[in-house]
Order: C-alpha cells, then sequence, then structure tokens
C-alpha cells in the first residue's frame, strides 16, 4: 500500500537558506531507504504563513516506518491535483479522531463549492493513519494565486469554508524542489 509522509514545517524567512540545506541532506538520506519515493517539498507563497514548508512524500506503507504519526492515505482525490504550474493551497486540519465523519462531509460540502470555482484544477483530502496533531490535510490545485483569491471572494466560496469549523492552518505554496 503506497502512503503518503507529509511535513509541515515552521521556518522564519530569515532561517530559509539553512532550512533548505537541512532538507536538502535529510532527503539525499531517505533516498537511499527502501520505500521511499517521490519527496515534494511546497514553500508558501506568503512569507507570513505561520507553516512555510511542506513537503510530501510517497512511501511504501509496508515498510518499517509505517506507524510513524505523519504516515497519510488518500481518502479522496479529484481532478488533477499534481503538478507543478500554478498554486498548491494545502490545509492541515486539526480533527478528534471521533469526528471523521463530521469532518469529511462537511469537507465534501467544500468541495463542491470550491471545484465549482474557475481556475481550481483538483484536490486530495489525505487522513493519517496513525495518531497526529494534523490528522487530515487537504492539498488543491489552483491554476494561479489569483484565480484562487478570486474564488475566495465568491460567496459560496466562503460559506462552505465556514462550515468546517476544524482548526486549520491553509497556506497558498509553489513547488521548490520535486
Amino acid at each position: 500500500m503506497v502512503g503518503y509522509l507529509i511535513n509541515v514545517f515552521e521556518v522564519a524567512p530569515e532561517a530559509d537558506e539553512e532550512f533548505l540545506a537541512d532538507w536538502e541532506r535529510a532527503r539525499a538520506s531517505l533516498a537511499t531507504q527502501d520505500g521511499f519515493g517521490a519527496i515534494v517539498l511546497y514553500r508558501a507563497l506568503r512569507s507570513d504563513a505561520a507553516l512555510r514548508f511542506v513537503d510530501v512524500a510517497s512511501v511504501d506503507a509496508t515498510a518499517a516506518f509505517a506507524t510513524h504519526p505523519s504516515l497519510y492515505e488518500i481518502v479522496r482525490e479529484e481532478g488533477v491535483p499534481d503538478g507543478t504550474e500554478g498554486a498548491m493551497l494545502i490545509s492541515p486540519f486539526e480533527v478528534p479522531p471521533d469526528e471523521d465523519e463530521r469532518f469529511t462531509a462537511g469537507w465534501e460540502r467544500a468541495r463542491e463549492a470550491v471545484a465549482a470555482q474557475r481556475g481550481y484544477l483538483g484536490t486530495r483530502l489525505h487522513r493519517s493513519l496513525g495518531a497526529a496533531e494534523l490528522r487530515f490535510v487537504d492539498v488543491t490545485r489552483w491554476s494561479s494565486p489569483l484565480m484562487f483569491f478570486r474564488a475566495q471572494q465568491q460567496p459560496e466560496f466562503r460559506e462552505a469554508s465556514a462550515d468546517l469549523r476544524y482548526a486549520a492552518h491553509p497556506a497558498l505554496y509553489t513547488v521548490m524542489r520535486d
């Protein structure tokens, strides 16, 4: 089974170079381990995002590290969420373990409203396979930051987003390395 290891990083803007050097070393180390596939690093478009970097790695979930608390499975996928063009809205959610059904139902309603917006290219919802503070992570690809901004201005988009009453940490990202 393929899983997704998602790491969310808090990096001050002045520490980008140091972080990227450390990340490259860690990536090189992981690339030699069995079970790891592609690793993509995203950087928030805005320097004031609390979680400025996110990396997503495909992994063989049958490997020894399958119980890692940040290992995710895909719950729902639509459109073309992968690609290096456009902007990625990555939204980690804090959802209590007993709230999965309620969260996914609200997420589906929000996804329907978002999918109707111009510039939307696709989305993928991940759920952690183990204990994790950020149990769900939504990755939605937009054709550009401008199209995402315009979509946010639409009343149906704002209403659908407001229905997801869970702590979220969304930010727009662009691919740094793939």
